[in-house]
């Protein structure tokens, strides 16, 4: 997996996460850092787990990953395209436990891109700072965004980064069938 689809498929799992901050920084207003850091670690902590577990798959299991991986990045990614078309649910509460279910809902995704991570010899280190880079900076922006725009760039959010995952599963698809590169 070369460094540019790795950042793509940590941008479309970070959309997730985008789109949270958004909802998180309309309802708590200007507490950003909470927020950023909450959606952030445990998109990062979510990773890593995904990666211990991904580092212990015996082979025969880590052959079946490709195929694995390409459905339920398709899956999520189309889930995510439905919810975009979806009315706009209520914005979470402004507690810190309901910021804290919101932010470990939207990274149990990362758990799957750790695994993916993992069974494709991505270092550890490289791919949680990739995450922990890329996480920090857009939930940083969403609640900023949430707390001056509103609701409708959530929308926009879960329809790039669906389309960024499904997109990224049928890469894997089309690599497992060999018809593209790793």
């Amino acid at each position: 997996m070369r460094a540019l689809e790795q950042f793509l498929l940590v941008l479309g799992l970070s959309m997730d996460g985008f789109a949270a901050s958004v909802c998180m920084g309309m309802a708590a207003g200007r507490r950003i850092w909470p927020i950023a850091g909450l959606i952030s670690g445990f998109h990062v902590a979510m990773l890593l787990a995904g990666y211990a577990l991904g580092a212990g798959l015996p082979e025969g299991l880590a052959e079946m990953y490709p195929w694995c991986a390409a459905a339920l990045l398709t899956a999520m990614g189309a889930k995510m395209l439905r919810q975009a078309r979806l009315p706009e649910e209520a914005c979470p509460g402004t507690g810190t436990g309901d910021m804290a279910a919101l932010a470990l809902a939207t990274s149990l995704d990362a758990m799957t891109v750790g695994v993916t991570f993992a069974v494709m010899d991505v270092p550890a280190l490289r791919a949680g700072a990739m995450v922990a880079a890329v996480m920090g900076t857009l939930s940083v922006t969403g609640a900023g965004l949430g707390s001056r725009v509103g609701r409708r760039r959530r929308r926009a959010a879960r329809t790039a980064g669906g389309a960024i995952l499904c997109l990224l599963g049928a890469k894997l698809f089309l690599s497992a069938l060999g018809v593209t590169g790793p």
